[in-house]
């Protein structure tokens, strides 16, 4: 097959996004199948850059300029809507491929992959990858209040026309298919298994319970409760919060005003995220209560989190609550402050709680390898082009 694939970012870059598709496209040229990559040039960079995704003669990666990130929402909707115009050309260009993919979000792309796939006659994968459009009204990140349901209507149709729409949990896929969508599948996100250097060092424990959040420090995950819980629990806990948001300054300034000693850290990539690791006692996966999309949603760091046999204390629920369960590697706590107090009280008097006993690893190869992933979704996309040469 020869195929398109249209994302907001890739390989050096850092992002979930990166992640997975930097895996599935290398297991799509191990199978013998040619990828164009059309995404904007690199604006961040990490040390698992792949020179192989360069090298490989079935990869091509075709960059177009693109603006500074925005913190502002009108600068954020100019980006998205620059970088898919200046898109066009580059996925109109070349040697007429078998399937256009599009990743979701970054509306622009998808509108971009559409109008490629039909102007091209080839079928129209989409890849939604967070519980769209529903997320969009939850979140309230659109202040206009007119623009909400109308980028909803568009992602709708879009969606409706695709002739694949690929979801990373089965709970947002039997939403899609509710809301309309007829030929919806599951790609679970997960890591790449078999690494070398994924292995965490040992380090000696403390005389504190070390509480470790690494991540994004958005509105998504409501990490206020996790510092007003150090209220009661500073004599006997280190938090370490690693990572940079929205919501970062808010949470320093919460912090402050509490009185509590919160460990502030900038982003860390590479050996010193396992650091990071090492250093902790459990960690915590945070999705904030009041957003039901989040019962369909699944943190990408969680799938790290279990294949390195971390201890997971999850302020989650739905399918990823259901996954820390099924792993036996962490607790599922009740998203109030006095729950996780109370269960942080509990490691501390029973540490053996602590011990995963290698049951995150064996879930995630059982359930989560992105190699396996990218080879079914390879499958998927043959099935797709058959399907459209016998029509």
């Amino acid at each position: 097959m020869k195929i398109i694939l249209l994302t907001h970012s890739f390989s050096p870059e850092i992002s979930p996004p990166q992640r997975r598709w930097s895996i599935f496209v290398d297991e799509f040229a191990s199978l013998g199948h040619e990828i164009n990559v059309v995404t904007p040039a690199p604006q961040s960079t990490s040390n698992d850059n792949r020179p192989d995704l360069i090298s490989n003669p079935l990869i091509k990666i075709s960059r177009y300029p693109s603006r500074r990130r925005s913190k502002t929402m009108i600068g954020k909707v100019l980006k998205h809507g620059m970088d898919a115009v200046r898109s066009i050309p580059v996925s109109l260009g070349g040697a007429r491929p078998d399937v256009i993919i599009a990743t979701v979000p970054a509306l622009p792309t998808l509108v971009v992959g559409y109008i490629a796939s039909r102007l091209r006659r080839v079928p129209f994968v989409v890849d939604l990858r967070d519980a769209w459009p529903d997320l969009l009204r939850e979140s309230q990140v659109l202040r206009w209040g007119w623009l909400e349901p109308l980028i909803s209507r568009i992602l709708a149709f879009l969606v409706r026309r695709s002739d694949l729409l690929v979801t990373v949990t089965n709970g947002l896929a039997t939403k899609m298919r509710l809301k309309g969508a007829v030929h919806v599948v599951t790609v679970p996100n997960g890591v790449e298994i078999g690494r070398p250097e994924m292995i965490v060092p040992q380090v000696p424990r403390g005389d504190k319970l070390r509480v470790l959040y690494l991540g994004n420090l958005g509105r998504s995950q409501g990490l206020d409760l996790i510092v007003e819980a150090m209220m009661e629990l500073q004599d006997k806990v280190s938090l370490r919060i690693v990572g940079h948001g929205t919501e970062k300054t808010a949470l320093a300034e919460l912090a402050t005003q509490l009185g509590v000693e919160v460990d502030f850290r900038e982003p860390v990539y590479g050996s010193e995220v396992l650091e990071n690791y090492a250093w902790s006692d459990t960690s915590i996966v945070a999705l904030r209560s009041d957003w039901p999309s989040f019962d369909h949603t699944v943190p990408s760091k969680l799938y790290e989190l279990l294949y390195l046999d971390q201890h997971v204390t999850g302020l989650v629920r739905g399918e990823a609550a259901g996954i820390i369960n099924a792993s036996g590697a962490g607790i599922v706590v009740p998203q109030s402050v006095e729950d996780l107090v109370n269960h942080l009280n509990n490691l501390i008097e029973n540490p053996e709680l602590l011990s995963t006993n290698g049951g995150g690893s064996r879930w995630v190869c059982e359930n989560a390898s992105l190699r396996d992933s990218g080879r079914n979704y390879a499958q998927l996309l043959q099935s797709v082009v058959k399907k459209s040469d016998r029509a």
